[in-house]
């Protein structure tokens, strides 16, 4: 086998350039062929890199080239010239977009390229060396029901989010604060029968607990059978019923609450009640952004249902939002050549077009 000076002269052979002991100077690189003014002579990849921008949105994240951008629709900081950019970021992008999505648009201006670059180094670093891996499972459960439907393929996680998924769990299985101004969440009090808030540290009585859990599974049986009969609206009636008592059992993230929801939308869906299929719709969204990755394909999905029921309520500015977010989520993780994306985009640029007619006509309007 090839030592690596070997591969390294080899490599510098075929461009021309050669390693050799310079008198006066030590080893260093030689042409071997003529080089003309503008040729290049070597390139490689940065192992980090940031624009150094004086204008926002002046260059593409990626290959810095600058016409056609846009802006990364979750963090709202980084812009991209193409698809293929932003798939080739997004192994880096996505441990750092979260973080900037989540501060506040004067934190966003403090950003400097010097910082991003800092922090890409340190992300960079991390990503070394990391297990490549595939779900085989829904991952928006429980570690506990992860675990158990992992054994179905004999091997047990020890993931990040498996590793230290206690207080996470906690909020997805997701008892909420009885203080109703509180938005904390409850962990069980060892040796007691009861629940703490791990924010206000007021206790909930395990007791009442299981008595109202037990009320919420007697309605869904109620409402199962309903849905069974095919008697959507009253299945519909008494999933809201279910869908209150969870509110205040519940926390807001809580993939319990969630279902009730999914569910509540696929019957307003099918019963065609399109404004009460979007209030449902738009709750479940925080709820899928708090449990799947970014560029989740069922984050994208849902955007996309939100963006078809805005459009057929004429609220043409939210479609186009939504659909904005589906686009640039699903172009990652469906590509941008298959049937469905060639649909997508369609509609997005139906709902371009829509907006921009509405702002022409309210302008002339005011003229």
């Amino acid at each position: 086998m090839a030592s690596w000076l070997e591969q390294l002269q080899r490599e510098l052979a075929g461009r021309g350039l050669a390693v050799a002991s310079i008198p006066g100077k030590g080893r260093g690189l030689i042409a071997t062929r003529t080089f003309f003014p503008g040729d290049v002579i070597l390139n490689q990849e940065p192992y980090a890199s940031t624009p150094n921008k004086i204008l926002v949105g002046s260059s593409c994240d990626h290959c810095f080239t600058s016409g056609n951008l846009r802006k990364c629709s979750m963090c709202q900081v980084t812009w991209y010239c193409s698809t293929n950019c932003q798939k080739e970021e997004w192994k880096l992008h996505q441990l750092e977009c979260r973080a900037m999505a989540a501060l506040t648009e004067d934190r966003k201006k403090m950003l400097t390229p010097t910082i991003r670059l800092m922090v890409r180094l340190v992300l960079k670093r991390k990503l070394q060396n990391e297990k490549v891996s595939i779900s085989y499972i829904e991952t928006a459960a429980v570690t506990k029901k992860r675990h158990n439907d992992l054994k179905q393929y004999f091997f047990t996680c020890s993931c990040p989010r498996c590793v230290k998924g206690s207080e996470e769990d906690a909020l997805l299985e997701g008892f909420r604060c009885k203080n109703q101004t509180c938005d904390g969440f409850l962990l069980p009090d060892s040796g007691k029968k009861a629940y703490t808030c791990q924010k206000c540290s007021v206790s909930r009585d395990e007791e009442e607990i299981q008595k109202m859990r037990s009320e919420i599974l007697q309605l869904s049986d109620k409402a199962s059978s309903f849905l069974s009969s095919g008697n959507k609206a009253e299945a519909g009636s008494v999933y809201k019923t279910i869908e209150q008592l969870e509110q205040n059992l519940y926390h807001a993230f809580s993939t319990t609450l969630l279902h009730t929801c999914e569910t509540l939308l696929k019957i307003y869906m099918e019963l065609q009640d399109w404004r009460t299929a979007l209030a449902y719709c738009r709750l479940t969204v925080p709820v899928y952004e708090r449990v799947y990755p970014p560029f989740h394909p069922m984050i994208g999905l849902q955007f996309y249902t939100c963006g078809k029921l805005e459009w057929l309520l004429e609220c043409t500015e939210d479609a186009l939002k939504s659909l904005t977010r589906a686009t640039d989520i699903l172009k990652v993780t469906h590509g941008t050549k298959s049937q469905f994306m060639k649909e997508l985009f369609g509609k997005l640029e139906e709902a371009r077009a829509e907006v921009s007619f509405r702002i022409s006509s309210r302008h002339g309007h005011d003229e």
